[in-house]
């Protein structure tokens, strides 16, 4: 098939989504109700994180890290780890799990990637 020929029948116009007919998780449901709930109460920027998601996630060392970029912008992260006095290496591999959930992000600078945070508040959904 060409790049000018029309696709095949069998693939659905993505123009053509009904949002009322789509099956939507309804945790995904209550963690948007929940987001927009803390958005209206004073909280906006805030990162909604699955309960076995944030379970997997944040340990003493990585909560260190985040508590350390909430109030300081390292340069990159080997001056992070320097600052904390932790190993570049599992500094990295930290950021990295972090950063593939949305709770941080780099900035560049030069050759150097900084660590921040993204969000304002990290929350993790109710139990119930």
């Amino acid at each position: 098939m060409s790049e000018f020929e029309d696709p095949p029948a069998s693939v659905p116009d993505p123009n053509d989504f009904e949002s009322d007919e789509a099956d939507v998780d309804d945790r995904l449901e209550r963690r948007a109700a929940f987001s927009e709930t803390l958005t209206q109460h004073g909280y906006p920027d805030t990162l909604v994180l699955a309960r076995e998601r944030a379970e997997d996630i944040f340990h003493d060392r990585r909560l260190d890290l985040l508590d350390y970029l909430k109030d300081n912008e390292p340069g990159s992260v080997r001056a992070l780890a320097e600052e904390l006095g932790y190993d570049k290496g599992v500094v990295s591999r930290d950021l990295q799990k972090l950063a593939r959930i949305d709770v941080i992000e780099y900035v560049e600078d030069g050759r150097s990637k900084a660590p921040r945070l993204k969000h304002q508040h990290v929350a993790i959904e109710p139990i119930v």
